[in-house]
This record gives C-alpha cells, sequence and structure tokens, in this order.
C-alpha cells in the first residue's frame, strides 16, 4: 500500500481519522509489517506522555492557590486579616508551583509537537530514541570544522566515549530547536540526550560546540574518554564509519 505519512499516521493513533481511513489502516496493518512497528511505537509515545503528565495534571487544584485566583476583594472578604496575611506570606510558594506545573504541561505539548512534526529526525526503537533523517546525515556526514550557518543541524564536538562508541553533540536550529547528544553504535546514532536549545541573552541559538546545556554537558562529562577530536581526528572518525 501506498505509505501513510505522518500526520496521518499520528491521526490514527489520537483517534481522529474517519471511519473509512480508519477502516483502510486497520486492513493494512494485518499485512504491513512497517506500518505496524510504526503504530506500536507511535502508541508506546503517547503512552510514556500519559504515565508522565497525565497524574500531575489530575491532580486537585490546592485550596490556597484556588484562592490566589480569586477577586482580591473576594479573597480578603472570606479570609479575614490573618488568613489573609499568611496567603501572601504563601503566595510566592503556590506561584512557583503553578509556574512549574504551567511549564510541565508546556514541555508535554513541545514532547507532543515534535514527535509530530520532527518524527522525520528521531525514531524510536525498543523504547530508545534513535536519529533518523537529515539529523542522521548530519551526523554520519557533517563535521564541526567545516561548519554551514544555513544547515538545519549544527554539529559541535565529537568524541570516543569510555565504553568506545563515538558520540557527538548537535543543535537541530528548525523549531522547536533542540540541543542533544548522539553515540553511534550498532543501531544507528542513539540519542541519550534531546533538550531545549540554550538562548545567550541575544536570542540567537549558541553555537553547537559553545554553551552546551547543562544536560548535554553532564552527558560529555559523564561519558568522556580522554579529548575531544580535533579537525583531522573528526574527519579520521567520519571516513572510518564512526566506528
Amino acid at each position: 500500500m501506498n505509505r501513510i505519512d505522518e500526520e496521518t499516521l499520528q491521526a490514527y493513533v489520537d483517534g481522529e481519522l474517519d471511519p473509512s481511513a480508519t477502516a483502510r489502516i486497520d486492513a493494512a496493518l494485518g499485512h504491513d509489517e512497517e506500518l505496524a512497528r510504526r503504530v506500536r511505537e507511535a502508541r508506546a509515545v503517547r503512552a510514556r506522555l500519559r504515565d508522565a503528565f497525565d497524574p500531575v495534571l489530575d491532580e486537585p487544584v490546592p485550596e490556597r492557590l484556588s484562592a490566589l485566583l480569586q477577586p482580591r476583594g473576594q479573597r480578603v472578604r472570606s479570609g479575614g486579616g490573618h488568613r489573609a496575611e499568611a496567603m501572601r506570606r504563601r503566595g510566592h510558594r503556590w506561584r512557583a508551583a503553578s509556574v512549574a506545573l504551567a511549564a510541565s504541561v508546556v514541555l508535554a505539548a513541545a514532547i507532543l509537537w515534535w514527535w509530530r512534526t520532527g518524527s522525520a529526525m528521531v525514531r524510536m526503537q525498543d523504547g530508545r530514541a534513535f536519529a533518523a533523517g537529515g539529523l542522521e546525515r548530519a551526523l554520519d556526514h557533517a563535521l564541526a570544522s567545516e561548519p554551514d550557518a544555513r544547515a538545519a543541524v549544527a554539529i559541535g564536538l565529537s568524541f570516543r566515549s569510555s565504553d568506545g562508541q563515538v558520540c557527538r553533540t548537535f543543535v537541530l536550529r528548525t523549531p522547536p530547536a533542540r540541543a542533544g547528544l548522539a553515540c553511534r553504535g550498532d543501531a544507528g546514532w542513539s540519542l541519550p540526550v534531546l533538550v531545549p536549545a540554550a538562548r545567550p541573552q541575544g536570542g540567537e541559538l549558541r553555537q553547537a560546540a559553545s554553551g552546551l546545556s547543562p544536560q548535554v554537558q553532564a552527558a560529555v562529562d559523564a561519558r568522556l574518554s580522554g579529548e575531544v577530536f580535533d579537525a583531522r581526528q573528526e574527519r579520521a572518525a567520519r571516513d572510518a564509519g564512526w566506528r
């Protein structure tokens, strides 16, 4: 059958297709193993997002946080002077909690958006993320010593990890901008870290080899064995297939 594009596949997993389109994919799943694999992986991602964020989103809003959302006059009338003062003292803590909750919702939306629109650069296998498409090609061929300001993927550091794998840092410049670490194994470039790209005060994305996000820097520090590759070593590693 014709290949199902990512948008249609995600709509199928979300139950958003009309009955005829759903029936067509249902029928194809019986004999198209590649399609069945993609559906399983998409459902696995949905399940992980649901498990991670549903417990937070289902929690009731604390009474004191709800009170902070009431009109000012209503809060004062309902609580009295002492209660209002206590609420003011504790308000900053609940505001911080509400900001954290909002950030969690935004993060979940960003991950979901990334899966739906950026999945051409990431594939899932056995519950792990691997580079695909343009990201995989950049990791295979691009050199940090030959940067291309117009490229969608900027390559940073390359080094050999303590387990013998070659690892490379990168920045995905296309929205939503992401920074990460990729390590080459038998199954391809695994992605142990993929986080929002760091931005300096000026707002422009940082170069892939400088200003690494804390998560990427920590992952590099944990894996680095010896020194990062210089231009000659990086080229030699590419010519050897990153082995």
